[in-house]
C-alpha cells in the first residue's frame, strides 16, 4: 500500500509539472508533440508507454488536436529507484520495529505461563516426594504381615504398593537431564526379576524367555525403567491369555508381545500421546529419553491387531 501511495504521489507531482510546462514550454524536462484527438485520450492523465510517461492537454485552437507532453523513461526510473530506497528503508525500520514488538509481547505473554508451568513443577516435585513415602510404609507392612502368614489380600496389597513405586519411579524420571552410565548392569537377571513380579500382576499372560547372559556399562536404576515400562505395556496392551517373549541376542533385546499393537508408531514417543483411555502417555516418552541419554537406540514394529515387537541395542 506504501509503495502504491508513493508511486501515486510521484505520478500526481510529474503530472502537474507538465501542467505548468504546458503554458511556458520552459526547461528540457518534458517533450512535446502534437497529435490528432482521437476521442480515446483523457485529458490531464498519466499514460504509461514504452518511452516514459505521457499526458495530453488541450491547445488554445479550433482544429482536431492535442498536445502530448512526454517525460522520459530513464528521468522516471531514476526517480522511482529513489522512491523504492526509500520504501525500502522504510519497511525494514517498520520490520524491526514490528518484529522488537512482538518478542515483547511474546515474552509479556508467555510470563504467567511460565510462572504457572514452574509452580505446576514444583507441585509434581513435592507430589513425587509425599508419594513415596505411603508407598514405601506399605511395602514395608506388607512385608512384615506375610512374617506371621502366605495371605492372598496381603499379596496384593504388595503387588498394587509396587505398581505405586514403579509409577514413582517414572514421574521422578520425567524430565531426566542427565545420568551416570557406569555402572554393571546384568540385563537378564533384571528381565527375569521384573517378569516374576509381572506374572503375579497378569497370570493370564504367558511369558517366555530366551536370554543369554549380558552385562552391560549403564544405569541400572534407568535400565529398570526402560523395561518396567516396555514389559508393563506388553502385558497392559495385550490380548486375554496372550503371549509375551522376551529374547537377548547379538547384544540386542527383544521385547513381543500379541497384543493390539499400535497405530502410529511414530507419534507413541510423544508424551501424552494415548490411543486410548488407559495410561498417563508418559511412560514411552520417559523410555526414549533414557535411551537417548544412554545411548541405546530403539526400534517400534507393530501391526494392529497382531502385536507390537520393541528392539533395544546397546551401543559399548
Amino acid at each position: 500500500m506504501y509503495h502504491h501511495e508513493q508511486l501515486q504521489e510521484i505520478e500526481k507531482n510529474i503530472l502537474y509539472q507538465m501542467k505548468d510546462y504546458s503554458y511556458d514550454f520552459k526547461g528540457d524536462t518534458f517533450s512535446l508533440d502534437i497529435i490528432d484527438d482521437d476521442k480515446t485520450k483523457e485529458i490531464f492523465t498519466i499514460y504509461h508507454s514504452d518511452d516514459g510517461l505521457s499526458a495530453y492537454f488541450k491547445i488554445p485552437s479550433k482544429g482536431p488536436y492535442l498536445l502530448q507532453i512526454l517525460y522520459d523513461k530513464e528521468k522516471y526510473q531514476i526517480i522511482y529507484k529513489k522512491a523504492l530506497k526509500k520504501i525500502f528503508v522504510v519497511s525494514i525500520i517498520v520490520f524491526v520495529l514490528l518484529f522488537l514488538l512482538s518478542i515483547g509481547f511474546a515474552f509479556y505473554s508467555l510470563r504467567p505461563m511460565r510462572e504457572a508451568i514452574y509452580l505446576l513443577e514444583e507441585f509434581l516435585k513435592d507430589l513425587i516426594h509425599d508419594l513415596n513415602t505411603p508407598a514405601t510404609s506399605i511395602l514395608l507392612n506388607a512385608k512384615l504381615l506375610k512374617r506371621r502368614g502366605e495371605f492372598d489380600e496381603v499379596e496384593r496389597i504388595e503387588l498394587c504398593a509396587k505398581g505405586i513405586s514403579s509409577l514413582y519411579k517414572n514421574l521422578e524420571l520425567i524430565t531426566p537431564s542427565s545420568i551416570s552410565n557406569n555402572e554393571q548392569v546384568f540385563l537378564n537377571e533384571l528381565i527375569v526379576q521384573r517378569i516374576e513380579l509381572l506374572e503375579k500382576i497378569y497370570p493370564s499372560i504367558v511369558f517366555t524367555i530366551n536370554t543369554e547372559t549380558l552385562i552391560i556399562k549403564s544405569n541400572q536404576n534407568a535400565i529398570e525403567r526402560i523395561l518396567d515400562n516396555l514389559l508393563t505395556n506388553a502385558c497392559k496392551y495385550n490380548i486375554k491369555k496372550g503371549k509375551v517373549t522376551v529374547d537377548i541376542r547379538d547384544k540386542k533385546l527383544y521385547i513381543s508381545d500379541t497384543g493390539i499393537g499400535i497405530k502410529n508408531t511414530k507419534k507413541v514417543f510423544q508424551r501424552y500421546y494415548k490411543e486410548n483411555e488407559s495410561g498417563l502417555g508418559i511412560g514411552l516418552n520417559i523410555v526414549k529419553q533414557l535411551c537417548d541419554i544412554l545411548d541405546i537406540s530403539i526400534k517400534i514394529k507393530s501391526k494392529v491387531g497382531e502385536g507390537t515387537i520393541v528392539e533395544l541395542e546397546f551401543v559399548e
